[in-house]
């Protein structure tokens, strides 16, 4: 049985591995995943834990117990090289009736297309005064970060206790960021594998920038902190990775942004 503190507000490797193991959960279909959900205790009986809108191509769960409460959106099942290449660079503002910041208007779309179901959801599933968890994989950690960012920016508070997200692209603007940070960033812990190509998208030249705590994997998978990591610390060992794409078929920061190599390493380094 997978561990979790319902009650964590600094960084945790043990929710770290169990919402790694949701944010990769978050692939499946709503058949794959409602066993092992049901094997981590949750209830549902009820049947709508299951979110997905087809023509933006947008899937997420919510599950919750007695303690917690978790919303999980999923990466991009597209080609991740199209992804990358093709990702829109525009922005719009966020939002128009309280404006504090531009965001991509991709991830806007997408999280605007099953936002009212799962906040639905949410407040349904509530009803313990719950402490709420957010995660997402690539795509999905864009979703979890701007879904975190409504809950506590844009509307009355419910207490997100925290974001952790794998492999996410950068969302927004630097006004968003600032915002975004002076309320969350001691919540939301944004983990980059070594070279992962998926975190540098799109360009800061556009506009765009991170937000939260940086937690970094390195070449060894051993974990870091923003903190304790210098930017040389990171510019070397990213040298280190690229020079191992010379014996990898599979370029290194496409295969970095891998969900199962992230869990892999987020569990290793919880043990």
């Amino acid at each position: 049985m997978r561990g979790f503190n319902y009650k964590a507000r600094a960084f945790s490797k043990v929710n770290l591995s169990y919402l790694s193991y949701c944010s990769n959960l978050a692939y499946g279909s709503k058949a794959d995943i409602s066993e092992p959900l049901a094997l981590l205790g949750f209830d549902l009986s009820r049947d709508n834990f299951f979110f997905a809108d087809s023509e933006t191509d947008t899937q997420a769960f919510v599950v919750g117990d007695k303690h917690k409460i978790i919303v999980s959106f999923r990466g991009t099942e597209g080609k991740l090289s199209d992804w990358v290449t093709d990702i829109k660079v525009f922005k719009e503002t966020w939002t128009n009736e309280n404006p504090l910041g531009d965001v991509h208007n991709g991830f806007y779309g997408a999280l605007n297309s099953i936002w009212n179901a799962v906040l639905e959801e949410i407040h349904t599933l509530r009803t313990n005064k719950q402490t709420i968890w957010v995660t997402g994989h690539s795509l999905g950690g864009a979703l979890a970060t701007l879904a975190a960012a409504t809950f506590e920016l844009q509307q009355p508070r419910v207490g997100i206790n925290g974001v952790y997200t794998f492999g996410q692209p950068r969302i927004a603007n630097h006004e968003f960021s600032r915002n975004y940070n002076g309320i969350l960033k001691s919540r939301t812990f944004r983990c980059v594998n070594n070279n992962d190509v998926v975190t540098r998208v799109p360009p800061q030249i556009f506009g765009y920038s991170h937000v939260g705590k940086l937690m970094y994997f390195d070449t060894d998978g051993a974990i870091h902190s923003d903190g304790k990591l210098s930017w040389w610390a990171r510019f070397w060992d990213r040298l280190e990775g690229r020079y191992d794409d010379v014996f990898n078929l599979t370029p290194d920061g496409v295969g970095d942004h891998s969900m199962d190599q992230y869990q892999e390493l987020s569990e290793r380094n919880s043990k």
